[in-house]
Order: C-alpha cells, then sequence, then structure tokens
C-alpha cells in the first residue's frame, strides 16, 4: 500500500454503503422530527423508520450534516498524510449538502476537490468505490477525477415509486394520485443531470418493475451492464427485479438499501436499478 496515491474520500451517507471503507469519512444527512435532529445511519432505527413513513401523514423533514462536520472531516484525512481529499456527493438538485462542500475548496487551497455525482445511493457508492480503486493504482488527482466523471457521465438510473408518498409530498396532486390508484398506474421515474423526470406511467406494479430492465436495452442496447438494485421497505420486489434481469440475460451487482434521508423524499415501495457500461469502470 506505500505506492499508493495518498488521496484521502470523504462523502455523505446517502450513498449507503453497506460496510465502513477504509481511507474514507462519511458525513451523515439529519431527519428532522419537531425540534430533534437525527443522523440518518447512526441513530434511526430503518425499519421503524419507514413503519412511520407508512402510517403518518406528516412527513419528517430532513438536512444536510453541519457543515463544521464536513470541515472536520476532510482535516482528519489530511491530518492523516493525504495530500489531496475527494469529495464526493448527492447530487445537488437533491440537497444542499454539495454547494455546502463546494464553498470549502477555497479554505483548502486545492487540496479538497468537491463532485457533485448527480444520482444518489448506488451511483455514488459505485463512484467512491472507483475512486478508491483509482488512488490504490497511483493515480494522480487529476486522473482520478476525470475517472470519477467519466462514471458519472455514463450512468443511468430507472425507479418505481409509490403514488401515494408522491402525493402526500406534494410531488404530484392528489386528484392524480387517487386515478392512478383506482386504475393501478405506477410511475416510474429516471435521473437525467442529477433530476428527477417522469419516465413512463404503467399499469400493474409487476408490469412497471418489469420495464425497467428495458429502460436499461433502450440506453445501452446489448453493451455490458454493472447493475446494482436499491430497495427501501420491499425486499420481496427485488427478486422480482432479477428475475426479469435474467429473463434478458443480465445480472446485478450489489443491493442496497435506501436510508431515511432519501426515503424520506422517494418514500417506502421505492425500487431503483441503476446500471453502468462495464467496460467504464475499472
Amino acid at each position: 500500500m506505500s505506492n499508493r496515491s495518498r488521496i484521502g474520500v470523504v462523502f455523505d451517507s446517502s450513498a449507503y454503503a453497506p460496510e465502513p471503507l477504509e481511507h474514507t469519512r462519511v458525513v451523515e444527512l439529519r431527519i428532522n422530527k419537531g425540534d430533534k435532529s437525527y443522523k440518518e445511519l447512526t441513530e434511526v432505527d430503518w425499519d421503524q423508520f419507514y413503519k412511520h413513513l407508512r402510517e403518518n401523514k406528516q412527513i419528517p423533514t430532513t438536512s444536510a450534516a453541519p457543515i463544521e462536520e464536513v470541515r472536520s472531516a476532510i482535516n482528519e484525512l489530511l491530518n492523516e498524510g493525504n495530500d489531496n481529499v475527494i469529495g464526493i456527493w448527492l447530487s445537488k438538485h437533491f440537497s444542499v449538502t454539495y454547494e455546502e462542500a463546494k464553498m470549502l475548496e477555497g479554505e483548502f487551497n486545492g487540496r479538497f476537490v468537491a463532485i457533485d455525482t448527480k444520482s444518489v445511493a448506488a451511483g455514488p457508492y459505485r463512484m467512491i468505490l472507483e475512486t478508491l480503486k483509482a488512488i490504490d493504482l497511483s493515480w494522480n488527482l487529476d486522473e482520478v477525477i476525470n475517472h470519477l466523471l467519466k462514471v458519472r457521465d455514463a450512468y443511468q438510473t430507472i425507479f418505481l415509486a409509490s403514488i401515494e408518498h408522491l402525493a402526500k409530498g406534494g410531488r404530484i396532486g392528489k386528484a392524480q394520485a387517487l386515478a392512478g390508484n383506482l386504475l393501478r398506474f405506477e410511475p416510474l421515474l429516471f435521473v437525467d443531470d442529477g433530476m428527477v423526470n417522469s419516465y413512463k406511467v404503467v399499469r400493474g406494479r409487476k408490469a412497471a418493475i418489469k420495464e425497467m430492465p428495458q429502460f436499461m436495452i433502450k440506453n445501452f442496447g446489448d453493451e455490458q451492464l454493472f447493475l446494482d438494485i436499491v430497495w427501501s421497505d420491499n425486499f420481496d420486489e427485488v427478486h422480482v427485479l432479477e428475475q426479469f434481469l435474467e429473463e434478458n440475460h443480465m445480472k446485478r451487482q450489489d443491493v442496497l438499501r435506501l436510508g431515511p434521508v432519501i426515503g424520506t423524499h422517494l418514500g417506502p415501495d421505492l425500487l431503483a436499478l441503476f446500471g453502468v457500461p462495464m467496460k467504464v469502470l475499472l
């Protein structure tokens, strides 16, 4: 490990990394209830959280980690002997986290660089792993950042959200939600340049899940893909999606659980498929 590039990585908790990663620091986003704020990884019971999200009409609010925690994480990594630190953040359209981190770049005189992943969950998680691989290959800072941006821009994400939750959060009208529920319409959404857009509405949950591999084929043709699945509180549907992937000669890599902060906005019953061409990855 002595020839490893001396670059540390800081990222926010919405990457939902399933295990601790060496040479990194994670700063936790917050769930706010009343006048109390809770760190989503260490202070919230995820099962209880989703249960409450289903049962309560009122949705909690969320917030970025205090900027002092980001500053402290960068300092820790620099004090461990790293020459530089790369910050990998969820889409700036989802949170102010990236913009706050960007403001810190000047404080560290070029030793800290903030990257907007234009994604969330499996997208940033995969980008963090790619960054760590590039660092282990002794790439310099510019080479690592260029690779990271290449991976970011190659990503496609499709997901299925709860129509009830979208209505509860004011993202669609109540009349639209009522009609959707009566007719069993399921909204498929995709991420484009860091923003959520509507892809299509499909009748029936299973039919909507079946559309997800088709979205990847439409975008990538027959390219070999690296696919990750993300779920919130509906693990049984992961197997349904895996079955449809197999039917299309596709295989998933990791299965990650969506945590409370992004779960607050996208809701229970969230199922997402993240895809990037294998040739882009190290």
